[in-house]
C-alpha cells in the first residue's frame, strides 16, 4: 500500500485506535478524519518525501478561535506497524503534527490532526472542526517566530475510499495547512467513524 494512503487512513481515524468514542456526531459540511491503513483506497501518486529545514521551529500551539480551540501542538511520525502515531502528551486537547511533512508555512501540505471526541462520546480538541467555515482564521505558533495565520478555503467530508490523498498530503503548489479529524456514524464492527473531516488552509 502507498505511504500516502495509510497516511490518510491512519490521520483521519487515529481517533479509533485511541477510542473515538461510541458515536460521532453526523457531519452537516463536508467533514473528514483519522484512523488505520485500509487497502481500499485507490492507487494514489507517490508524493515526494518532504525533508523539513533544521532552522524551522516546530509548531507548538494550534489557535482557532472561531471553534475555541487553543490547543498545544506535538511532534508526530509513523509507528512501526505504518499507522500514524497519535498525541500523547495531552491526547484528547491536544493535537499532532506530522512532522516527517511540511511544517506549517513551507511549501506544500502540512497536516495537523485532533480527535474528535474522549472513549465515551465526550467531546475532545476537534469537536467542533465539523463548524467551521470558508474565510475562518487559523493561527500556528511555532518558537519565537511570529504567528502563522491560514485562512480556510473549504471544509470537506469524504468516505475513506474517496480522500483525495494528494491534495491532502501532497499538493505542493502553495503553503497550505490541513486539519483532519473523524465524522460521520461510528461503526463498532470497524472500529471507525463513516466519514473523515478535512479542513483545507491557505497561508495568508
Amino acid at each position: 500500500m502507498d505511504t500516502i494512503k495509510k497516511l490518510f487512513y491512519m490521520c483521519v481515524c487515529v481517533l479509533a485506535l485511541s477510542a473515538c468514542g461510541t458515536t460521532a456526531p453526523s457531519a452537516t459540511l463536508s467533514p473528514t478524519a483519522v484512523q488505520k491503513p485500509t487497502p481500499t483506497f485507490a492507487t494514489t501518486p507517490a508524493v515526494p518525501a518532504v525533508t523539513p529545514t533544521p532552522a524551522v521551529s516546530s509548531p507548538s500551539r494550534l489557535l482557532i478561535p472561531s471553534i475555541g480551540v487553543d490547543a498545544p501542538v506535538e511532534n508526530i511520525g509513523v509507528l512501526s506497524n505504518g499507522d500514524l502515531a497519535t498525541p500523547t502528551q495531552n491526547p484528547w486537547g491536544g493535537v499532532g503534527w506530522y512532522h516527517l511533512g511540511p511544517h506549517p508555512g513551507q511549501s506544500g501540505s502540512a497536516v495537523i490532526a485532533g480527535h474528535l471526541d474522549r472513549p465515551g462520546g465526550a467531546p475532545a480538541v476537534f469537536w467542533n472542526l465539523r463548524n467551521m467555515q470558508a474565510g475562518n482564521i487559523v493561527t500556528v505558533m511555532a518558537g519565537k517566530s511570529a504567528p502563522l495565520r491560514f485562512r480556510v478555503t473549504q471544509v470537506a467530508s469524504y468516505a475513506p475510499n474517496q480522500a483525495p490523498l494528494q491534495e491532502i498530503f501532497g499538493n505542493s503548489g502553495g503553503k497550505y495547512l490541513n486539519l483532519i479529524t473523524c465524522a460521520g456514524d461510528w461503526i463498532p464492527t470497524q472500529h471507525q467513524t463513516t466519514l473523515r473531516l478535512v479542513v483545507y488552509t491557505t497561508l495568508m
